[in-house]
């Protein structure tokens, strides 16, 4: 039988194995599957080691179109909530939720929306209804529902125009062609600086775009006079004048300015009174609608790079119709993610630190809009103990407030984990609402609270095993969290055939921090269900990017399809990840290229003598961004270890990446020097950056390289990657570069992330067997 149809067979067999044990009473027994010849007659006249290439190829393709194809909810919200029975309080609920999904074939990922209707009696849920075909989103940029849910307003772009939408109960109501007017640039759909939100009254939508542009006309042209009265050129009229952008992922995104669209007017307004200094963004309407609070990043002396970092000088603001602009939060920190309480007497938003670790532990702050008072309601996290709440490390969701106003709820890593909290208003006491260790959540690993509105809660819940779906149900009293009904929407129960485990790790003495002791940190170990008998697994070690990043115990497409494909994988949260509490973040600013790599190494040591299946022989290694940096790193200084590498835009040379990366201040702090905006390199900050760079281990490395490099990164400028290319090939090192010209740091369009799988699971087969 071709080694193709026996892995089939196995993978077959493993998932019924699985089933059984799960739910036996769903599982019919089946008849062991017949061999099957190669359909193609032509492969059939191939030479054996030709159709065994052919078929491991058409395998591996297989497998990620299968792994990727699942639906990730982005977001959820309820659109209607209609009184049924007054006398017996029961209602219908409708609740509209967005996905993506990445579609193979055609190259792209899709999005698509489903409606679900709940039937309640009072806070409790009696049945959910079927929800029915779903609905391809078309060039939808951002939606919203109106405070009543009788309105949405939907931005949307074709090839050439931006427009808003408003859609009622009789279909379209209002298009306001925004582009026709002329009144500023694109529409802002980021993470950053996107918004969109309905005035109290419905009568304007507020959002963030870019600002107007004048058109180069040829010749020059002057503004107003100064204050000598002398003429002033307008700066827009030179199209050789260079304007500085938010970097990586918000390329073009320079002059964010306020707008909103009168509906009633069909007019678009561009709103006065932002500091020059500022660039404003995550808008709401103040009470009443008589004012805007919007988040303003500071844009000088110069603009950093954004996405990813929630170190960036910022600060809430508030902005009357008048045009005055009042500063609201602390002077010299970094604010995010502002929400305002039901009763609109609540602002609750997240504060962090400017500089030093780009991705951190957030403090979350209560201002009280009646004795204009702000307070911490839940501070930093230094150190957790153990499965304990460790802090607050992603934004809070668009809806976070119970309708009473007393509670906050949001998604939060937590060692290797993601769970849901809600933290009291009055108290700032933090609950674990749900998660692995309440509800009995069937063990998913992660769950991601999307929304949280009229105390319905809409979640997002995954594990290495099971692609995500979605839970609702009603608040409980906060002492009585386990009385929580939860029902399911979205897919139905997927589980793929593998296992996985939850590792936390202490570093030995001699691998101590003596400035951050006694911290812990972790990994989590996915391998097949029933390995192959007298055999064992070859292990890939995954390595994430940040490095204040982290791997939840969540749906990873990439992990399942290497695990389907025969390998074991090691996904490792090293001292600096997120979820372990501040102190592990800052334990690595200094230690990047030392620590790090001691943490990977021994967490791998660690999955080899817990598990006797994983074969020691045969190891490879893979990381992207500061995993990339990583996995170089572990190839050179553990040359006889590790026996394939697959790195997508590494970090190789940290000092001849200071002058091209949108982040430069995260070169310093890496290396332990702190960073102000008039800092210029010097012999010293250089040395240092190199010495803690892979490329002085080049020398080193014997194993096979594959490099992917994104030629538009601007992170991590490809030349990086080039570096390690050019120093391996001198020394007659396997490697092979793949060149994506049009890609990113992220490497993130669906062709890239099919042809990146497909060749590192073949340098894996090629270099593991």
């Amino acid at each position: 039988m071709p080694q193709r149809l026996m892995l089939q067979y196995r993978l077959w067999k493993n998932l019924q194995v699985h089933l059984r044990r799960k739910h036996p009473e769903q599982v019919p027994r089946q008849e062991k599957p017949a061999p099957a010849m190669l359909k193609n007659p032509k492969q059939q006249r191939l030479p054996l080691r030709q159709q065994q290439k052919i078929a491991m190829e058409s395998e591996i393709r297989d497998v990620f179109r299968h792994c990727i194809g699942f639906p990730i909810p982005i977001s959820a919200s309820v659109v209607g909530d209609q009184q049924v029975d007054t006398s017996n309080e029961k209602r219908c609920i409708t609740v509209l939720t967005c996905w993506s999904q990445c579609d193979v074939e055609r190259g792209m990922k899709l999005v698509f929306s489903q409606r679900w209707t709940l039937l309640c009696t009072h806070d409790k849920i009696e049945y959910v209804l079927p929800s029915g075909t779903s609905t391809h989103i078309q060039g939808e940029l951002l939606s919203c529902q109106s405070p009543s849910g009788t309105l949405r307003a939907v931005f949307r772009e074709d090839t050439v125009h931006q427009y808003l939408e408003v859609w009622g109960q009789n279909g379209l109501e209002k298009s306001l062609d925004l582009t026709a007017h002329s009144k500023h640039g694109k529409v802002y759909e980021d993470a950053q600086f996107a918004c969109i939100a309905w005035s109290p009254c419905e009568k304007n939508v507020m959002y963030v775009a870019e600002k107007k542009r004048v058109a180069h006309s040829g010749h020059a042209s002057f503004g107003s006079a100064n204050e000598d009265g002398e003429k002033v050129l307008l700066e827009e009229q030179d199209t050789n004048l260079y304007t500085e952008d938010w970097g990586e992922g918000l390329v073009g995104k320079s002059c964010p300015v306020l707008c909103v669209a009168d509906l009633n007017k069909g007019a678009v307004i561009v709103y006065a009174g932002v500091p020059p200094h500022i660039s404003p963004g995550q808008a709401l309407w103040a009470p009443n609608g008589r004012g805007i609070l919007f988040v303003g990043q500071w844009n000088e002396p110069f603009r950093l790079g954004l996405k990813f970092c929630s170190n960036r000088r910022s600060d809430l603001y508030y902005l009357d119709l008048k045009g005055k602009c009042e500063c609201l939060s602390s002077e010299g920190v970094s604010v995010s993610s502002p929400r305002m309480s039901p009763d609109s007497c609540w602002i609750v938003y997240l504060q962090g630190h400017v500089f030093g670790p780009h991705h951190q532990c957030l403090s979350m702050m209560l201002y009280d809009m009646k004795n204009r008072t702000t307070s911490v309601l839940v501070d930093v996290v230094r150190k957790a103990e153990k499965g304990q709440f460790a802090g607050i490390y992603e934004s809070l969701p668009p809806l976070c407030w119970s309708a009473d106003s007393e509670r906050i709820f949001f998604s939060s890593a937590c060692e290797n984990y993601k769970a849901v909290y809600s933290v009291d208003r009055s108290t700032g006491r933090v609950t674990q609402v749900c998660g692995t260790d309440s509800l009995r959540l069937d063990n998913f690993g992660s769950v991601q609270l999307l929304t949280i509105q009229k105390d319905l809660m809409v979640m997002s819940c995954s594990s290495p095993l099971q692609p995500p779906c979605l839970r609702v149900g009603f608040l409980s009293s906060v002492d009585h969290a386990e009385d929580m009904q939860l029902y399911n929407l979205g897919r139905a129960d997927v589980y793929e055939g593998l296992d996985w485990q939850s590792m936390l790790i202490m570093a030995p003495s001699q691998e101590e921090n003596h400035q951050f002791s006694g911290l812990n940190f972790g990994a989590i170990l996915l391998k097949p269900y029933s390995p192959p008998e007298r055999r064992k697994t070859p292990l890939v070690v995954n390595i994430h990017g940040g490095p204040h990043s982290h791997f939840a115990a969540e749906w990873n497409a990439t992990a399942a399809a290497l695990i389907k494909l025969g390998f074991a994988v090691l996904m490792v949260n090293y001292r600096g990840s997120t979820g372990f509490g501040q102190d592990s973040i800052d334990s690595l600013l200094g230690n990047v290229g030392s620590q790090d790599v001691k943490d990977v190494q021994r967490a791998v040591l660690c999955a080899l003598q817990n598990e006797a299946t994983l074969d020691s022989d045969r190891i490879a290694v893979m990381g992207g961004s500061h995993g990339g940096f990583l996995a170089c790193h572990l190839i050179g200084q553990y040359p006889d270890f590790y026996r394939a590498c697959a790195a997508r835009n590494p970090v190789i040379n940290a000092a001849t990446l200071l002058g091209t990366s949108d982040i430069l201040d995260w070169r310093y702090s890496s290396v332990g020097i702190q960073y102000s905006f008039d800092q210029l390199p010097t012999s010293h900050c250089l040395t240092a950056m190199l010495e803690k760079s892979p490329i002085i281990h080049a020398a080193q490395i014997r194993a096979p390289v594959l490099l992917m490099l994104g030629g538009r990164d601007r992170r991590v400028s490809p030349h990086q990657g080039l570096e390690l290319y050019r120093a391996l090939k001198s020394r007659n090192t396997a490697v092979r570069l793949l060149w994506y010209s049009d890609e990113g740091h992220s490497l993130s369009k669906v062709n890239t992330q099919s042809d990146c799988f497909f060749n590192i699971a073949l340098w894996f087969k090629e270099h593991l067997n």
